[in-house]
């Protein structure tokens, strides 16, 4: 015999990018909700944000990578044979990972 409990799950329903305010739901029709980012970590013994201070971050994909672009490492997905499997003969492979500068042609600025 099977014994049942009540239980409240809660999930996310809509992310509010926190650099420029861009509101995203899981019916987004441009995608954006699978391509956000969220950070949430605790600080650690001595870290600057504070000894166990809960820090977040939600971005959506173009400011990560207007954020993070200089640093990001963006690199082609690669299957057995190199390819995406699913998107093969959609989507051209590059020969070498993508660079930021490729991503946004003539945006991208280098920092002093």
């Amino acid at each position: 015999m099977r014994e049942y409990r009540d239980r409240t799950v809660q999930e996310v329903a809509a992310c509010t990018c926190d650099r420029c305010g861009r509101r995203m739901t899981p019916v987004d029709d441009q995608g954006e909700w699978y391509e956000k980012m969220a950070l949430d970590w605790r600080g650690g013994f001595g870290s600057i944000f504070g000894d166990g201070a809960h820090v977040s971050l939600d971005l959506c994909q173009q400011c990560v990578r207007d954020t993070l672009g200089r640093w990001l490492r963006v690199d082609p997905p690669s299957g057995p044979d190199g390819s995406m499997q699913a998107l093969k003969g959609v989507v051209p492979r590059p020969n070498a990972p993508v660079s930021v500068d490729r991503m946004n042609p003539g945006e991208f600025h280098e920092r002093d």
